[in-house]
């Protein structure tokens, strides 16, 4: 049994349900229909940053959104493949039935729309991993709710990859860079405020 049929079949014990009653399978249905992929020049000529100074949000050593991403990464270092691959056949930017696939050497990036009409930036690569990039205009409840959701579908992925036996992925090293910019920018921060951190230029 392929590993596609493995997950969203009965062979994926119904009991296994998360908060809510909600199956793996629906935790990552529910991030993938965010997923609108859009032309790079439609992005807003905005700032886009995994964090970004808000009124409500503006210290990133504070911030809600800095233990969000400890967690994505937390997960993603050991998934990547199954994520990635799932990411860009989700976007329509790879073929269908290709479950794994490698992190690129460069950065890749794609803008989308989420179903509430924000404007996120998923950047791609060996070095930094998995990454969304909010823009400046998007609040930190969106941006929360987001972030939230793509937590969800990372741990549904790892749950879902366990029930199948198959391999965890070779950690590439890029939760050590989440970690080393995170401390570096707490410390920064302690002198200056922060303009924002991750940042990707549109």
């Amino acid at each position: 049994m392929s590993f596609f049929k493995k997950i969203f079949s009965k062979h994926v014990p119904e009991t296994i349900n998360q908060p809510a009653g909600k199956t793996l399978a629906r935790f990552i249905v529910e991030f993938q229909q965010e997923l609108n992929l859009i032309e790079w020049d439609s992005l807003k000529d905005v700032e886009y940053a995994m964090w970004l100074p808000a009124d409500q949000d503006a210290k990133f050593a504070a911030s809600p959104i800095t233990e969000k991403w400890t967690q994505v990464y937390s997960i993603t270092k050991d998934y990547w493949s199954y994520i990635t691959a799932n990411l860009l056949e989700t976007l329509g930017l790879i073929e269908k039935g290709m479950f794994r696939t490698e992190l690129p050497e460069e950065l890749q990036a794609y803008a989308f729309t989420t179903k509430g009409g924000e404007q996120v930036i998923l950047s791609l690569s060996k070095e930094k991993g998995i990454r969304l990039h909010f823009a400046s205009t998007t609040s930190l409840d969106s941006r929360l709710h987001i972030l939230n959701k793509f937590i969800l579908y990372c741990k549904a992925w790892k749950d879902m990859i366990a029930l199948t036996n198959e391999a965890p992925d070779k950690d590439l090293g890029f939760a050590g860079w989440w970690g080393l910019l995170k401390k570096t920018s707490e410390e920064v921060e302690k002198g200056e405020p922060l303009e924002g951190v991750g940042k990707i230029l549109k």
